[in-house]
């Protein structure tokens, strides 16, 4: 390549990414990521980093640059605005946050109430883990807060020792997988 043609190319490139940028609409009014003993920075700023190109990210202290809560499960609640439509979503630490575009903002009225489908439940701990997916499927259906232990869970795969719960769900199109430890307050909204 000749060495004219190289700036022309860079400005090119450089205009598409604002165009592309530009074309996503999606403004952040607010993102706050915190935990729920109250501690919580407010992160628009670098949010707004990743809508600009509607970029899915894993939310955590990497990615967000804070830990406003070390040691404690956090959380990112974030209000944004696309084509005209107001949305909130919330998204634990460890998942990964996708931005809704205008079209899935039109035709989804609560992205959070649309069906939840587990599609696989296992307790247990190294390599003794047991299918509970039913009873999981059970409490999910009823929308019911409940705490990870044997008795919830109607098993006990390995008497004295610390389990864990791991769900594999599907809301909409988006997959996801959660893990949790006995003790751990689970909410499958």
């Amino acid at each position: 390549m000749k060495p004219y043609w190289s700036l022309p190319l860079i400005m090119l490139f450089l205009h598409l990414g604002v165009f592309c940028s530009i074309g996503q609409g999606i403004r952040v009014a607010s993102a706050y990521y915190g935990s729920p003993n109250g501690v919580s920075v407010d992160v628009t700023r670098r949010v707004q980093q990743f809508a600009d190109y509607g970029e899915p990210f894993r939310v955590g202290k990497e990615t967000l640059k804070v830990d406003p809560s070390p040691k404690h499960r956090k959380a990112l609640v974030v209000i944004y605005e696309v084509s005209g439509r107001r949305i909130s979503d919330t998204v634990l630490e460890g998942d990964v946050f996708y931005f809704r575009n205008a079209e899935e903002a039109r035709h989804i009225t609560d992205w959070h109430r649309s069906d939840l489908r587990i599609k696989k439940a296992i307790y247990g701990t190294r390599g003794r883990y047991v299918d509970v997916t039913n009873r999981v499927r059970e409490l999910a259906r009823g929308r019911q807060v409940f705490t990870v232990s044997n008795r919830t869970l109607g098993v006990d795969p390995a008497p004295g020792q610390k389990k864990w719960l791991k769900i594999s769900s599907l809301r909409g199109n988006r997959s996801r997988s959660q893990q949790y430890a006995d003790g751990d307050r689970v909410e499958l909204r």
